[in-house]
Parts: structure tokens; C-alpha cells; sequence
């Protein structure tokens, strides 16, 4: 499910902020909260593409604690690393994590990612209309791959760039770029992917419900009386695809060993869990046969017992 040395955030009330977990030895797991710090906070809001200016470390479980075991101990960053795993931590056993630190607090992050300011504007005249596109497709320009890159929108058939943009418009955006329903989109004010044109064609685009809006032309589209100037620091964008897997196939999450964890199904090309209506060994033993251990003997936990995880429920009452 994951790349060791991965990061992400959950349960916060944003996508920035959350209890961080880390990806080691292939399973997401927690950061101890010893000697945990703004530089180790800064390093995964950087890791996640967000900015450091602002990275604050965050304690006492603040977010919650994940039903995870504890993968890393005493982590130091300086602040100048790219990456998590390229600090100075110690990682401890799936039993040690899971037993001697079960009641330890776990490290949390807010990257306080503020959106850019309204910028300044002009009333210069510049063409309004035209047919380089179709109204409503957007871009990603100038990125090393195409999760990441200058955000351009069609309006009115010319290519425009964004001076402004927030986190909600960000996640629609990334749907519309074909990332799952799960998907989030990091903002990139640096200007590290260039400038189309020192001016927006649109003040801002607002959109209110990312569950039901899958493109930014769901969203209340404001055109710019006085166009907003942005030179050289068009909005650029970074999209983070979590879940992306094959209909039919399951896993197990979250578990101390790799026969165990809480079941997890593709549906429409996300993860999905499994409600505990109904289910019992003779499921389990389907589940089993189906993982390549039809020689195990299940056995069946109910009441969530690894975790409710991230994803929601896509199958009950089985049978």
C-alpha cells in the first residue's frame, strides 16, 4: 500500500495537518512524539509539498492515534532534509512499536498552508476571448511528471494561469485530472514551474463541496473585472493519489504481520473496507483462499479491531 519512507497526514480538519504516519517495511505506521520537533515537521510538510515556513510540530496525539503500531523513535531532523528518512530516527520492531510504546503520544504536524493573498490587478486591455482550448479543460505545464506542474484553465477558449487558488479548489482540480475521489492537491506558490502570462483572466474559482464537484467548472467561476497580476509566481499544483489499486482485489491493513489486518476491497479503482455485519470465519476464509493462504486458519475480528482506516464502507452483510 505503500513506498517505505512515504509520509501522509490523517485525521485532521484539513489535508495540511494531521497525525503524521510513515511507511516502513511496507506498512503505514506512527512517529513517536520524543524529541519531536518544528524541524521534523518541516521536513514532512516539505516531503507532502507544502511550504516550511509555517511548519508547526504538534503533540499529545492531538489528531488521534491510529490503531497502528509505532515505526519510528527519537527522530532529529535539521530541518534541511527533503525527506523523513533521510533523518536521524530509529526504527523499532512491529512488536516493539505495537507493545512497548502502545501507549506512548504520537507526533502530529500543521503545515498552516496559507492560500496567496488576493494580488493586485489591472485594467490593462488583453484579449478576453479566443480558441486555443475548450472552455473548462485544465493543464498541468511544465512539471517533472504529470501529477505536478502550472495549473492553466481554459476560459472563455484561451489558456489562463491562476494567481490565487485554495486548498478545496486544489482537490477538485486534481479529480478533474483523472486522481481518485481520495486524491488532494498541494499548492506550489514558489513559481518553480514558471509563468504563462503575468496576468489571470479569473479573480477566483470557488468551489464549496469537493464530494459531489469533480471539475472546476462545477464551481462558481468569478471572471476578473480588474485582472490579477501574478508575474512570475503562477499557481502551480502537486496531486497526491492515495488508494489507486484494481477492482476485485483485497488486503490486509494494519496489521502486525502480513497474514492479518483489517480487510480491504477495489471498488472503481479505490480502496473500500468491510463492514462487520455478518461476517464471520467462513468469510474470513474466503478472504484467505483469495490472499493465497488457503492452508491458514482465519480467524475473524469484528469491532474494528485493526482500525477503521481511511476509506469508506463498501461492503456489508456478507454472506
Amino acid at each position: 500500500d505503500c513506498v517505505d519512507g512515504d509520509v501522509r497526514l490523517v485525521n485532521g480538519d484539513k489535508d495540511s495537518e494531521g497525525t503524521v504516519e510513515v511507511c516502513y517495511a511496507g506498512l503505514w505506521g506512527l512517529v513517536d512524539q520524543g524529541g519531536w520537533d518544528d524541524d521534523d515537521a518541516s521536513v514532512v510538510c516539505w516531503q507532502l509539498g507544502y511550504s516550511t515556513a509555517d511548519a508547526t510540530a504538534v503533540y499529545n496525539s492531538q489528531y488521534g492515534r491510529p490503531n497502528k503500531t509505532i515505526h519510528l523513535v527519537n527522530v532529529n531532523c535539521q530541518g534541511t532534509e527533503v525527506r523523513i528518512e533521510e533523518c536521524t530516527k530509529t526504527a523499532i520492531s512491529l512488536i516493539e512499536g505495537k507493545t512497548i510504546y502502545k501507549n506512548h503520544s504520537v507526533a502530529g504536524v500543521d503545515c498552516h498552508p496559507e492560500p496567496p493573498t488576493p494580488p493586485s490587478c489591472t485594467t490593462m486591455s488583453v484579449p478576453k476571448s479566443g480558441s486555443e482550448c475548450d472552455n473548462g479543460m485544465i493543464q498541468l505545464q511544465n512539471g517533472g511528471s504529470n501529477r505536478e506542474g502550472r495549473l492553466v484553465y481554459c476560459h472563455n477558449g484561451l489558456w489562463t494561469p491562476f494567481c490565487y487558488l485554495d486548498e478545496r479548489a486544489a482537490t477538485v482540480a486534481c479529480k478533474q485530472l483523472g486522481f481518485n475521489a481520495y486524491t488532494w492537491g498541494a499548492i506550489i506558490t514558489t513559481g518553480e514551474f514558471g509563468s504563462l502570462q503575468n496576468y489571470s483572466l479569473l479573480q477566483n474559482i470557488s468551489c464549496s463541496d469537493t464530494a459531489s464537484e469533480t471539475t472546476l467548472g462545477d464551481c462558481d467561476v468569478y471572471e476578473a473585472d480588474c485582472l490579477p497580476l501574478c508575474p512570475g509566481t503562477n499557481i502551480g499544483l502537486r496531486c497526491f493519489d492515495p488508494g489507486v489499486c484494481s477492482d476485485g482485489t483485497i488486503r490486509l491493513a494494519d496489521g502486525l504481520i502480513e497474514q492479518e489486518g483489517r480487510v480491504e476491497v477495489c471498488i472503481d479503482g479505490v480502496w473500500g473496507t468491510v463492514c462487520d455485519d455478518g461476517w464471520d470465519k467462513t468469510d474470513a476464509h474466503v478472504a484467505c483462499q483469495q490472499l493465497g493462504h488457503p492452508e491458514l486458519e482465519p480467524i475473524a475480528f469484528i469491532e474494528s479491531h485493526f482500525g477503521d482506516g481511511q476509506y469508506p464502507i463498501v461492503y456489508s452483510n456478507m454472506a
